[in-house]
């Protein structure tokens, strides 16, 4: 750290060279660098040298020590200020420690008390430097990461995890304009993805992500002049467009950047699918969230329309019977249904499609909408179990469900759908849980002679849990897995005992029962007699 800078300000010479040579400045790492007789002189000096410490006496003509100290600190409040002062002055001068002066030193100075003073001060100033590092590193690392904070804000508004007052809080730290206080809202959700065609050659997550920047800098190019458009990454890597003074282009907007979307990154070598979802015009704060579920909803039609195209939903609705009450998901049903299909319940997953499809419909486009929302879980449970093909997705049958002109033909088309994928899914469950017990039964047949076998150990073999392959065990052999490992060494046990003329104790170590008592009472219990009297009988 460089030296600290001190100015002495004394109407007497002689104070302020007794001040001067009283101590060794240098080698408290200070240097004295000015000297002034009056507060006026002082003042300019501070102006001039901008000094870390002022030493000043209290009485001085014009302006006293007090208050110079105070018209010093009201400018530059990190400047240290001792105040050199008699004993008959020292009441009035602790009398202004309310201004903020650091210290006091008395008359006549001591060198002692001067290096005491001058210690705490070079301690004082090098914490609060050390901590203006520390806040100024905090203050950069922060300017940094402010993108990545104002998109974790946005992805939380969209969510709609946040109330009226955090947005409007957050809106004004990160400086976001809104139109007006109780604002309209419209968003639309860019996809971008490698098409099918160039997947080879870009399929790798680099690639993607690379991609997907370029694609959100020219969006974000595109709106640089329009103050009321937040664009930012959604959690699901899709271009969020976020308007909060909608006007009536947004769609044409969406429609020429979906064209400059695909030129641009052909050019760059990508041949990618855009595809752009839109939900409708919304009022107030909290109705983000359902403009972004809605613009996510239309974004999911392209399975149904196909990719490259701009997609809006109100286009979907287009029975919509604006005095009716509008069709509302049930998130909590859909993630039910999903996990059903997922594990092939079928039963199960066909109660909650009842209870789904129990909501009091005003219309057709109502329940086509219930229905879309079927389809997209019907469609994520497939895709959880890697499932493909033509067994689980028939687009023809699905345009017919969402052609359904009557409820009682879509309840009976959605009930056949959820019953085949559940199908499907249980059918590949049972023929892979078959499998494994077929290869732990192999397995214990192996590893029979190893004592440290138990359902623990075999689980890890397998990468599944204890609990999980105990229960496939007891459904697969009407056994548990104890009873099962007991019954398949009792066997080889009483195999050897006919074959060889291995002792007890020999035998149970060639099972994996070591213990000789413990094994005897096993067989026993087993076959209804000893090893002794078995051979015998055998004999």
């Amino acid at each position: 750290m460089e030296p600290l800078k001190v100015l002495l300000v004394d109407d007497e010479y002689l104070i302020r060279n007794l001040l001067r040579m009283r101590i060794d400045w240098q080698e408290q790492g200070m240097q004295i660098v000015g000297e002034a007789c009056d507060a006026a002189e002082a003042l300019e000096q501070v102006e001039l040298l901008h000094p870390d410490i002022v030493f000043t006496d209290i009485y001085m003509p014009k302006m006293d020590g007090i208050e110079l100290s105070g018209l010093i600190l009201k400018r530059y409040p990190n400047i240290k200020i001792v105040v050199v002062t008699g004993h008959d002055e020292f009441e009035y001068a602790r009398q202004s420690v309310k201004l903020g002066i650091s210290d006091f030193i008395l008359k006549p100075i001591r060198a002692t008390e001067l290096l005491q003073v001058t210690t705490k001060l070079r301690a004082a100033i090098e914490q609060e430097r050390g901590r203006e590092y520390e806040l100024s590193k905090l203050r950069e690392e922060m300017k940094r990461s402010l993108p990545y904070l104002k998109e974790r804000f946005v992805n939380q508004w969209l969510q709609g995890i946040l109330h009226e007052e955090e947005v409007r809080e957050q809106l004004r730290f990160y400086r976001i304009p809104i139109a007006a206080d109780n604002p309209q809202s419209r968003l639309a959700i860019i996809e971008v993805q490698a098409a099918l065609s160039s997947q080879a050659e870009t399929s790798t997550e680099e690639a993607q992500i690379l991609m997907r920047m370029d694609s959100l800098k020219h969006v974000q190019a595109y709106y640089q002049q329009d103050l009321y458009k937040i664009i930012v990454m959604d959690t699901h890597n899709r271009i969020v467009i976020l308007a909060t003074d909608p006007d009536a282009k947004l769609t044409e907007q969406a429609e020429q950047l979906l064209g400059e979307l695909r030129c641009l990154l052909k050019v760059d070598g990508s041949e990618a699918d855009v595809t752009i979802g839109i939900g409708q015009l919304y009022s107030g704060w909290e109705s983000v969230c359902i403009a972004y579920r809605e613009a996510c909803r239309a974004l999911d039609y392209q399975t149904f329309v196909g990719k490259n195209q701009v997609i809006c939903f109100e286009d979907l609705v287009i029975e919509s019977d604006k005095r009716s009450q509008p069709y509302r998901s049930d998130k909590g049903l859909l993630e039910q249904l999903q996990f059903c299909i997922s594990v092939g319940a079928e039963e199960e997953a066909v109660s909650l499609l009842k209870q789904i499809l129990a909501a009091p419909f005003s219309n057709t486009a109502q329940f086509r909408m219930a229905a879309m929302d079927v389809i997209t879980e019907c469609q994520r449970a497939a895709m959880e179990q890697q499932l493909e093909g033509e067994q689980v997705f028939n687009q023809e049958a699905v345009a017919m469900m969402l052609m359904a002109e009557h409820l009682p033909d879509l309840r009976a088309m959605l009930e056949q759908h959820v019953r085949a994928i559940s199908g499907v899914i249980k059918a590949k469950r049972q023929a892979k849980e078959v499998n494994l017990i077929d290869q732990v039964k192999a397995y214990l047949e192996e590893q029979m002679k190893n004592a440290e076998v138990g359902l623990s150990s075999t689980a890890a073999a397998f990468y599944v849990s204890p609990g999980h392959l105990g229960r496939l065990m007891k459904k697969e052999t009407g056994q548990t897995f104890v009873e099962y490992l007991t019954q398949l060494r009792m066997k080889k046990a009483e195999s050897l005992l006919k074959q060889t003329d291995l002792k007890g104790y020999e035998i149970g170590e060639q099972v994996g029962i070591p213990d000789p008592h413990y094994f005897s009472v096993l067989f026993k219990k087993q076959f209804g007699r000893s090893m002794n009297e078995y051979r015998n009988v055998r004999n």
